[in-house]
């Protein structure tokens, strides 16, 4: 959590401005639209955050890792964007198939009919025991596979700004990439606490949007 419910509020509030901002700057770029998305869903959570603290209501726990779920495969999607790689239909599906197989286990497990708890600096979620491990692996699995993408899409960059774009596309993956592995390693406990890494780094990866359709826009590179 953002050490207090009403940061995580405020910070939502920040993520939905920026969201609409990004998907009106050139609604129809497939980049703006990806990030937009990206940013409405990272403000999302932490208003299911917001609410869990303020309201104990079961929805929001089941809510909140239902989003978190989503974004890995966003990520994935993020670089082929910028990569220019369409995929086919059945391989969308392998892409995006753990997100409706997550959604689905929280929404059913016994575990998320209770509340999270609201900590200082931690959403203590229910345990969800071998769940959780094939989360965690998917999540980490993805936002790599991510930065491995963005890392091709550098090295086949046919012009410098194209390559610098890719670059800077990576540089916001680390941002949520380094910080999730250093708890997951760090703090094996996150299959119960899940750290509220969101909040502070849901923000300056915002910042790294900005700078990334600004570049986009200066040097006119369109997807």
């Amino acid at each position: 959590m953002c050490f207090a419910p009403y940061v995580s509020l405020s910070t939502s509030m920040i993520e939905f401005l920026l969201s609409i901002y990004f998907l009106t700057k050139n609604p129809r770029d497939k980049l703006n639209r990806m990030i937009a998305l990206i940013s409405f869903l990272l403000g999302l959570y932490q208003l299911n955050e917001f609410l869990i603290c303020t309201t104990r209501a079961p929805i929001f726990t089941i809510l909140a890792m239902s989003v978190t779920a989503i974004l890995p495969a966003l990520a994935v999607s993020y670089a082929l964007i910028m990569w220019r790689k369409k995929l086919n239909f059945g391989w969308n599906i392998i892409i995006y198939l753990p997100i409706f197989f997550f959604i689905t286990m929280f929404s059913v497990m016994k575990y998320y009919h209770t509340s999270a708890q609201c900590m200082s600096i931690f959403i203590l979620y229910p345990n969800t025991y071998l769940i959780g491990k094939f989360f965690g692996f998917y999540y980490l699995a993805y936002l790599f596979g991510a930065v491995i993408l963005f890392n091709l899409c550098s090295t086949n960059a046919k012009t410098k700004p194209e390559k610098v774009l890719s670059q800077l596309g990576m540089l916001g993956m680390f941002i949520f990439t380094v910080p999730t592995f250093v708890f997951l390693i760090f703090l094996p406990s996150l299959e119960v606490q899940f750290a509220s890494v969101l909040c502070e780094f849901a923000l300056l990866l915002a910042i790294e949007f900005i700078f990334v359709l600004w570049y986009k826009d200066k040097h006119k590179i369109s997807f």
